[in-house]
């Protein structure tokens, strides 16, 4: 198609077109649109492809010309992006376009995003420190606690209850009409703390025991706080405290394939130091794209921006419970969800079109065994058939975006073989806070 342009490159990767086609060639594209008409038009009196152009024209103009406008508007946008090898992030919107005529030449203004360039620094031989996470003796013994709190056993107890205690019940829901419903039988409950309603008060009672209390529901119901008061008729069945088994030898066999607690504290901690390794690694390798990311330049096209808050929106909704739809009806505080997600959604963008780029530069790529290898790992972690869970990923086309999540790795696996450390920074390796302190 004959044609002038004038390309403008924007910020943020945002591309502008002033285009004019030529007389000839928008008269060539409605004459197409006018043979089409021709061949399809059906008017009362005449046969199918058989009526007089005059007619075609004059019942079909509207048509005619929007069909041409977009016609040519498709064709003249397909060949700039193919000539300027552009790859649009967004679909172009006209902003501005003359009128069609059969005596003049046509313009229009349009603009899109495209992806960004990526100015690269310079990644091979980044000064950095080196993260290490190290396994206490304290945290060996944390984790031996946690084993004993989880094999404790539940026994009974002479006494009142009290805080730390579990108290087995049954209990009824009392109605003001004085009416029991809602029974329940043997109902363990944990007296946590003093500010549990519940656990207040049962507090005090021993086995055998019966009270009548009082339960404040406070609870959210279209977005207003709403109040449900609860009449329970209480009778304590046992009062049981928890008891943890005795730390020796013999704890270690029941639990393990030790045959001593020494034995099993040495496999904790080496089970630890794997762990701790492997965030060592994480954390450093973190800092390194933090480092590369700060010295290269990225416009981030804002049709990207939007889509990466969008699915970190639709990613945590169901983690936080948040209806989205419900949200979106709320303008200010849907808005203040997406401007705080805004920071995490430019970072991933970022980390992610630089390892791209390393990867291109680097002619990186991921075959098929290693992403055989990353399924079979997926599967065996969700005790899954290996041949089911890729045939599902290849009918949804998931296997394309694991091999790019493969090459990404890859990229910053090379940053990180290649990083110059010039110190060491030793942290405690807590688990609490997933390797991160």
């Amino acid at each position: 198609m004959q044609l002038q342009k004038e390309v403008k490159k924007g910020q943020n990767a945002k591309i502008s077109i002033q285009v004019t086609i030529e007389k000839s060639a928008v008269n060539e594209t409605r004459e197409e649109i006018i043979k089409d008409f021709e061949k399809d038009a059906k008017i009362p009196g005449f046969r199918k492809g058989k009526v007089p152009r005059h007619l075609v024209l004059s019942r079909f103009s509207k048509n005619i010309k929007n069909k041409t406008i977009s016609m040519v508007l498709s064709r003249s946008i397909e060949q700039i992006l193919k000539e300027e090898d552009f790859k649009p992030v967004s679909d172009p919107v006209v902003t501005e376009m003359g009128d069609l005529t059969v005596d003049g030449d046509f313009s229009f203004k349009a603009e899109f995003d495209v992806m960004p360039e990526i100015n690269l620094a310079e990644y091979k031989g980044i000064t950095s420190e080196k993260y290490i996470y190290t396994v206490s003796k304290d945290r060996v013994n944390e984790e031996i606690e946690n084993l004993r709190k989880h094999f404790a056993t539940l026994v009974s107890l002479e006494g009142k209850a009290k805080i730390g205690d579990y108290v087995v019940i049954d209990y009824e829901e009392v109605t003001s009409e004085g009416n029991r419903k809602n029974q329940k039988k043997n109902q363990t409950i944990f007296l946590d703390n003093n500010e549990n309603e519940l656990a207040k008060q049962l507090v005090g009672l021993s086995k055998g025991d019966e009270k009548n209390i009082t339960i404040n529901h406070k609870y959210i119901e279209d977005d207003k706080e709403k109040e449900y008061i609860a009449q329970l008729h209480v009778a304590v069945n046992d009062v049981k405290k928890k008891e943890l088994p005795e730390l020796n030898d013999d704890f270690a066999k029941d639990i393990s394939d030790t045959e001593s607690l020494e034995e099993l504290k040495t496999n904790i901690k080496q089970q630890l130091e794997k762990e701790a390794e492997r965030f060592s690694e994480d954390k450093t390798k973190e800092e390194l794209l933090k480092k590369l990311t700060q010295k290269t330049q990225v416009e981030l096209p804002e049709t990207m921006v939007n889509s990466e808050i969008n699915r970190l929106l639709y990613d945590i909704a169901p983690v936080y419970r948040i209806d989205l739809e419900k949200l979106k009806k709320d303008e200010k505080k849907y808005e203040e969800y997406r401007n705080n997600l805004m920071p995490r959604a430019v970072n991933n963008l970022k980390h992610e079109l630089i390892l791209a780029e390393i990867a291109k530069k680097e002619n990186l790529n991921v075959t098929g065994e290693e992403s055989d290898e990353e399924i079979e790992k997926y599967a065996k972690s969700t005790k899954q058939d290996f041949q089911t869970v890729k045939n599902t990923m290849l009918e949804n086309k998931s296997t394309d975006k694991l091999k790019h999540r493969l090459k990404l790795n890859q990229a910053l696996d090379l940053v990180y073989k290649n990083a110059k450390f010039n110190s060491v920074k030793k942290l405690k390796y807590e688990k609490e806070e997933g390797g991160n302190n």
